[in-house]
């Protein structure tokens, strides 16, 4: 066996922290209240359809201009970013969520004004039966 000699070795840790508050404060938080201001037209009586259509309309709305406020927000940041970042992943999310509100309340509201009709139907219906 042959040996060269004692050598020396040198090591060093490095230790890697990101500041997430900035990001929860800026992108996290104000998306998440969209989304459940979304939620809240689900507990909209469903005889005042207008007012849940107009209040998940506003809301979708205010989670598209939440998707793009955060990404030019945090356009020094990702000045050359071409490709898809976390926080793309997230607004997208929620707007995806905040869209589906506005969908099932609009099926909700076309269904419920149908249902109407055919109540209003069948009880002039019954007052004409009854008149003979």
């Amino acid at each position: 066996m042959h040996v060269l000699g004692a050598f020396s070795c040198q090591k060093f840790r490095l230790i890697l922290r990101r500041d997430a508050g900035y990001y929860v404060m800026t992108v996290v938080l104000p998306c998440m209240a969209v989304v459940v201001l979304s939620w809240l037209t689900f507990f909209v009586p469903v005889s005042l359809p207008t007012t849940a259509l107009t209040l998940a309309l506003l809301m979708a709305l205010s989670g598209l201009a939440m998707g793009v406020l955060c990404r030019t927000a945090l356009a020094p940041e990702l000045k050359g970013v071409s490709y898809l970042t976390v926080v793309d992943i997230w607004t997208t999310s929620c707007f995806l969520f905040v869209l589906s509100a506005l969908i099932l309340q609009l099926i909700t509201a076309s269904r419920a004004s149908s249902y109407q009709q055919q109540v209003q139907t069948v009880s002039i219906l019954q007052l004409l039966s009854y008149e003979n």
